[in-house]
């Protein structure tokens, strides 16, 4: 449910104008002067935060499979999630603010603070991925642990290795990024749901296995 939500909700903020152009004023005005897209914001807003929120859950199964290591994910993961959660707020707050403010106007005059709001989401979303590149590298780093293989598969751990590096391209990738770790967490969630179950067999086999 957090890798589908940090899908959604960061293809919702893509959709969000250019501000490195000439004509970011005007664009930004355009844009947000919708009362669709404000809307759209806040949906984005509200789907990037529980994403968030629900990742948190997803770290501490993930922290379990790395032994050792397990502060180095737990750390990693929690930067990613409260920079997420930046990134959702300041990204969207200008949008919120015309949406329910009745004074705040979508005008050349306040442009520039959305301007500002996206460039700090942005900055934010560097961030969080920097923190998911030491999540990813940790766990990459148990799948090469013989001792630890049961824990992390090996393809797993190869392919958090690859998003790892591509999140590391600070300003360059942000933008895509994101979604690569949301496909890294579905996967890591399949895996995950196979291990309980696993697991499970393996104590209900024991349970009635003749003493």
């Amino acid at each position: 449910m957090s890798a589908a939500l940090l899908i959604a909700g960061h293809v919702l903020w893509m959709r969000t104008p250019d501000t490195g152009g000439r004509d970011a004023i005007e664009d930004v005005v355009t844009f947000y002067a919708k009362d669709s897209n404000q809307g759209l914001a806040e949906a984005a807003a509200l789907m990037l935060l529980a994403s968030s929120l629900l990742f948190m859950f997803f770290l501490v199964a993930l922290a379990r499979l790395a032994g050792n290591r397990s502060h180095l994910v737990l750390v990693g993961g929690t930067v990613f999630a409260v920079l997420i959660m930046v990134a959702a707020i300041a990204g969207n707050m200008y949008a919120i603010t015309a949406d329910e403010s009745d004074v705040f106007l979508v005008v050349p005059e306040t442009a520039l603070i959305a301007i500002l709001l996206l460039d700090v989401s942005y900055g934010a979303l560097i961030g969080a991925m920097a923190g998911a590149a030491v999540l990813l590298f940790a766990l990459w780093r148990v799948s090469r642990d013989s001792h630890a293989l049961s824990g992390v598969p090996g393809w797993l751990g190869w392919f958090g290795f690859v998003v790892a590096i591509l999140s590391l391209s600070g300003p360059f990738g942000a933008w895509v990024t994101p979604l690569l770790m949301a496909l890294w967490m579905l996967a890591a969630g399949v895996v995950l749901i196979i291990k309980a179950r696993e697991r499970e067999e393996a104590e209900a086999q024991a349970g009635v296995a003749p003493s």
